[in-house]
């Protein structure tokens, strides 16, 4: 598991955003209202070794009537807790710059293990949670899933994994569909017709193909070379390299540095990188990919990151320190949650009210729950250059059909 990508605090003085849109063909509510990380980081079954904290005591914030669990891996070890410890501060800022919530977060420890996520799940139903936020990790969520669906209560989770959403239980957080399809799609939109990727042989990998897949084919596209990597890059890169000649885009679908090493191979491979659309995920939002010669240029689909830098300048402002890129995840649940308790009545937090199409505004943009629990987000469109990206698409304004 990668630590946590923090972003640099935008100029004091940033205009606060003062919505949390619920988007229904209605005015924004009023409420308080970048670029993954690495996305596979939470979606394996458990934190990373090392010792445990000690478990963190139950915490009740708030004092609204409408009760929302809150499942966080708060004494887990390395980079787990810090996330977790930075997305409980971002959902208590949210309570704080929603004006007069009437909700109350019902905060549990789960150490980082199923175990703990059930009993954390178990002891905020029996306070009266009317939904459950969290956990953060895959292996976790069935755990807690296990108790909800008999009840007929929701879950938004945090984890990546996609495997693990269904009925009831929701993921609120970067999955790599999103930025396969948004990727593609623009692709496609400016006359890109033959694709050729390299992606991990490990899980994520595993999403990033199907996904890429449908998606060309979606766009009556096709796939003329199509490898995946583990320690040896050489030999896939040279099958990629021999085909490029037929492709006018290739998708490299890794982590920073992974991508660095894989786009060196493709060139020692004999591949001119310069004369084709190099095609990334989220996970592109890394210094060293921006460092890379051989990636200027590149095109990569995330969440517009004027958003996160104006939350990163509150949350420095308000705690002293940066938030993990994951923490605007619990911000937009904690703050979508106030949202719907004072808006939608008994059926604040039913399935048909999750999963409305017209979705939701959050710091990253647009975000919307589908009936498989699984979520779509409105992404722009990034360019590496030298020291940075820059959009050349901005966040869709509204969901298509």
């Amino acid at each position: 598991m990668e630590g946590p990508h923090h972003r640099k605090s935008p100029p004091s003085g940033t205009t606060r955003r003062t919505a949390l849109g619920l988007i229904v063909g209605a005015p924004l509510l009023t409420a308080c209202s970048g670029i993954q990380q690495s996305l596979s980081q939470f979606s394996s079954g458990s934190p990373e070794g090392g010792p445990a904290g000690p478990q963190q005591q139950p915490q009740a914030v708030g004092t609204g009537q409408v009760k929302i669990g809150l499942i966080l891996p708060l004494s887990a070890s390395g980079n787990a807790g810090l996330a977790a410890q930075s997305m409980r501060n971002a959902a208590e800022m949210a309570l704080a710059e929603f004006q007069n919530p009437n909700i109350q977060l019902l905060i549990k420890d789960d150490g980082g293990s199923p175990q703990g996520a059930s009993q954390g799940a178990q002891q905020a139903l029996s306070e009266g949670a009317e939904i459950i936020l969290g956990p953060l990790f895959a292996g976790s969520v069935p755990a807690v899933a296990q108790l909800t669906r008999p009840r007929g209560t929701s879950v938004i989770a945090f984890s990546t994994d996609s495997s693990v959403a269904g009925r009831g239980v929701y993921l609120l957080s970067f999955l790599p569909e999103s930025d396969i399809n948004r990727i593609v799609d623009y692709s496609a939109g400016i006359g890109k017709r033959s694709f050729a990727a390299m992606v991990p042989d490990n899980a994520y990998g595993n999403v990033v193909e199907a996904a890429f897949k449908q998606a060309v084919g979606r766009k009556n596209g096709r796939v003329v070379a199509f490898e995946k990597y583990g320690a040896d890059r050489a030999t896939p890169a040279r099958t990629v390299a021999q085909s490029l000649g037929q492709a006018d885009a290739l998708l490299l679908a890794d982590d920073g540095e992974s991508v660095v090493a894989t786009a060196d191979a493709l060139t020692a491979a004999g591949a001119n990188l310069h004369n084709i659309q190099l095609l990334g995920t989220g996970l592109w939002d890394n210094p060293r990919v921006f460092a890379s010669p051989v990636l200027q240029g590149g095109l990569y689909a995330a969440p517009d990151p004027a958003g996160f830098r104006s939350f990163a300048g509150r949350y420095r402002t308000k705690y002293g320190g940066e938030p993990v890129r994951t923490a605007t995840l619990a911000y937009d649940a904690v703050a979508l949650m106030a949202a719907l308790a004072r808006t939608q009545g008994a059926q604040r937090f039913a399935p048909e009210t999750l999963t409305n199409p017209s979705g939701f505004a959050g710091i990253d943009g647009l975000f919307r729950f589908r009936s498989d629990g699984t979520n779509e987000r409105g992404l722009a469109v990034m360019k590496v250059a030298s020291g940075g990206s820059t959009p050349v698409a901005g966040s869709p304004k509204s969901f298509g059909a």
